[in-house]
């Protein structure tokens, strides 16, 4: 039934590539062939090992590339095309699989070794031996969705017979698939949609079993991410997710004339104990390649660790009577063009208009006069903070919001090392012109640098972006004259945009509060060795050297930006071949870094820590990635500096990511433009919430609603909260037989007594970190109920 292609009987010579450049191939003797197809050995990927691995998108991207570029009969369409259909199944909501079944050959090891194939003086291989088998023949088969993840339950796909690549002169005679969803094997038709119901999320086995004509039966794995689609959560639990278009296009015009389309995003409330929605809190995603954090991840992001036990924010403000609304911006499909829209990394100001219009649907709805409060995580922070004064600068617009926290927001920018975006974008897009191996570059990187590095928010946010480095046209080389840290324009153009909407530059309607994982003490964070090894400007953190199937040595060191006025080579990449290897030469491409001499460099300064295994998580953990990963000497990297996060105000443009605030200075200061801020002594990771500063946020939350019963409020007052172990009560008045009491959220009873109040009464509490609520009555009728609390 399915037979692609056919073999041609043999080809004596023919080119192999359609460049301008000589073709190595040009000379060389390819008689002994039995196949059109020399693949030859790769540094990168040793393809015939995918036959036994439970293989996803990417991996089979590598192997259909190796097979493209090496069929001597040019049979097979671009890479590129395939991936054009990832990209459509966004818009059809049907999830492309495809299949490769290739015999091919190799030149041998032996033949190499033994100089049987060489090259010669122009540069051009031959064969030295025209007596002695040079060949070994392969075989390889794959078969693959080509998404690594999707939501909805019921998830469709379809195996289209252009999508069987067939370079054999056998036949598919059918495929039978095992989607992992409890049915077993189902024979499938080409061309035809095949519905798939799963009962629960996660990552599933697709097993195929391909028939061909002569009764042998190929089984091959590979596997796909399924989550919960907004349609899932309503059946399943009654959830409901709002999708919405904003009303504002922002001018992204001084982005390269980006046009001035609007945003989609969704949104979802859990209304507080009330039932009503009265007291709303407004949560914004931040950035979030590939909307891995929905709805449900943004929820979680909420949880924390209360004294050994699981806690979460949303719970306790709801039992409050607040409400909670999260803001997230998924990948869709922008009508106006059909381009499929990542919005978790699309222009802040797009998304910022978004927050704008749910501010607008929720003051609509909302009930009784309490005002919002909004909490930006990341850059959410910025997202919001740009709302926000765009509001303020609009007289027609009240976003009614008492509350702003400012959750990690890199407000000065933020940080990747220069050193691993020069290496990924390297190994991603670096690998593309070996004389004779040809495309090498690794597959499953691309996604890094594409939907992340290179990203809109990504340039607006990064200090020292890759891009601004590269003079050379192969689009990896640092040019060495631009050592010093640079910025992507974009980041400029949005800072200026931000600034000019108020006279701050930051919301002047509301209190502004900011919440940071950065060390306020200007501590170091350690490596992964031992954790007693703190890293320090100018540490290295990679230091590699992995055998490549052996065919090369990977040599590989990366270090944190220097100190200040001083330069190093951040990133050294040295792709080594044997002499006896004639198929490619050596290839070494380092990148060097300047610090400004008034600052260290910002790798190794104190801030919100970004995981870097869970950046690679969907990355394979053997071959290349996975050794490379393996190599590091930290798991994280100083992503938001904590100056960046308290935004601390800076003069002539210069930055002193080392600054310890209340300390000596260079030209970084004290002043930031928070009313309040909770500043941790060590180091956490990114957006990570802890009994301390969720007691903080609860205090700003509630202070304003709370329930004070009380003739005189001046009477009886707190001297400090949040408190550590003693809680003193002022007085204006000597009060006797006043009845005190102190309870925690969950209504336990912590504190009891009958108290003479005098004018500074103390009272020790040996209690753990949260909030309390803090009850006193007196006989005079002078109360006090109001939540304190404990750091």
């Amino acid at each position: 039934m399915q037979k692609n292609y056919f073999l041609l009987a043999f080809l004596i010579s023919i080119s192999l590539y359609s460049q301008d450049k000589k073709n190595a191939l040009n000379k060389f003797d390819t008689s002994g062939m039995e196949t059109t197809i020399l693949v030859h050995k790769s540094p990168i990927s040793d393809i015939t090992t995918y036959n036994e691995k439970v293989i996803n998108s990417f991996s089979f991207y590598q192997a259909y590339k190796s097979i493209a570029q090496a069929d001597l009969n040019q049979r097979l369409s671009p890479l590129e095309n395939i991936k054009e259909q990832t990209k459509q199944s966004y818009f059809t909501n049907v999830i492309p699989l495809a299949i490769i079944h290739s015999d091919f050959e190799s030149i041998s090891d032996d033949a190499l070794q033994s100089n049987a194939v060489s090259r010669d003086a122009q540069g051009y291989l031959m064969r030295t031996n025209t007596e002695a088998p040079i060949f070994e023949k392969k075989h390889i088969t794959l078969a693959s969705p080509l998404r690594v993840k999707t939501k909805g339950l019921q998830t469709t796909f379809n195996l289209a017979s252009s999508n069987i690549y067939n370079t054999t002169d056998q036949t598919i005679q059918s495929v039978a698939i095992d989607f992992d969803d409890g049915e077993g094997f189902r024979t499938i038709r080409f061309n035809q949609n095949i519905v798939v119901d799963y009962s629960e999320i996660g990552k599933k086995t697709l097993t195929f079993q391909m028939t061909l004509d002569n009764g042998d039966i190929i089984s091959r794995s590979s596997k796909i991410d399924i989550k919960y689609s907004n349609a899932d959560l309503y059946t399943h639990f009654n959830r409901v997710v709002n999708t919405f278009t904003s009303s504002i296009a922002p001018d992204l015009s001084d982005y390269d004339n980006e046009p001035d389309n609007f945003g989609t995003g969704e949104y979802e409330i859990f209304l507080g104990a009330d039932g009503v929605l009265n007291k709303p809190i407004i949560l914004v995603d931040g950035f979030d390649p590939g909307d891995g954090r929905d709805i449900t991840g943004l929820r979680e992001l909420l949880n924390f660790d209360d004294g050994g036990s699981t806690s979460n924010l949303e719970d306790l403000v709801k039992a409050e009577d607040f409400d909670v609304v999260y803001l997230n911006f998924p990948i869709y499909t922008r009508d106006a063009d059909g381009a499929v829209i990542d919005g978790g990394v699309d222009f802040i100001e797009r998304n910022a208009m978004l927050l704008v219009e749910l501010i607008n649907i929720i003051n609509e709805d909302k009930e009784g006069t309490e005002q919002n409060v909004i909490i930006g995580p990341s850059m959410g922070g910025l997202i919001s903070r740009y709302a926000l004064n765009y509001m303020e600068n609009n007289e027609s617009m009240d976003h009614d919001t008492r509350l702003w926290i400012s959750f990690d927001a890199p407000h000065h920018g933020a940080n990747v090392p220069i050193g691993f975006q020069h290496q990924f974008n390297f190994l991603a897009f670096g690998l593309d012109d070996f004389w004779v191996l040809g495309d090498q570059n690794v597959e499953e990187l691309q996604p890094i640098i594409d939907g992340m590095l290179r990203s809109s928010a990504a340039r607006q946010m990064l200090t020292d972006q890759f891009e601004p480095h590269i003079t050379d046209s192969d689009g990896v080389t640092f040019n060495g004259s631009l050592s010093l840290p640079r910025a992507h324009p974009y980041k400029s153009d949005f800072d200026a945009r931000m600034n000019l909407l108020t006279g701050s530059g930051f919301p002047e309607l509301t209190r502004n509060i900011s919440i940071i994982n950065g060390s306020g003490e200007n501590n170091r964070y350690p490596d992964n060795t031992s954790g007693a090894n703190d890293l320090v400007p100018g540490s290295q953190i990679v230091d590699a050297n992995i055998e490549l199937f052996g065919v090369a040595e990977l040599k590989a060191n990366t270090f944190f930006t220097p100190n200040a006025g001083t330069q190093i080579e951040t990133s050294q990449v040295h792709l080594d071949f044997p002499i006896w290897f004639p198929l490619a030469n050596d290839r070494i491409n380092n990148a060097s870094s300047r610090a400004f001499s008034y600052s260290d460099g910002i790798d190794a300064a104190s801030g919100g820590l970004f995981d870097i295994i869970g950046l690679t998580e969907d990355l394979s953990t053997d071959g290349l990635v996975g050794e490379f990963l393996a190599s590091l000497s930290t798991d994280h990297f100083n992503f938001i500096p904590s100056i960046s996060a308290m935004a601390f105000e800076i003069t002539a443009d210069q930055i002193n990511w080392f600054h310890t605030p209340f300390g000596p200075t260079r030209a970084t200061t004290n002043i930031t433009p928070f009313d309040a801020w909770f500043m941790p002594q060590e180091n956490e990771p990114h957006v990570t919430l802890t009994e301390q500063n969720v007691a903080f946020a609860l205090n700003e939350i509630f202070q304003e609603t709370l329930s004070t019963d009380t003739n005189n409020q001046n009477s009886i007052s707190l001297e400090q909260n949040p408190i550590s172990n003693v809680l003193t009560i002022l007085c204006t008045k000597t009060v006797d037989q006043a009845s005190v009491s102190v309870v925690d959220l969950t209504g336990k009873m912590i504190y009891n007594n009958i108290l003479n109040l005098q004018e500074r009464t103390h009272i020790p509490l040996n209690i753990s970190s949260g909030l309390y609520i803090l009850n006193i009555e007196t006989p005079e009728n002078y109360n006090l109920k109001t939540k304190f609390v404990v750091k």
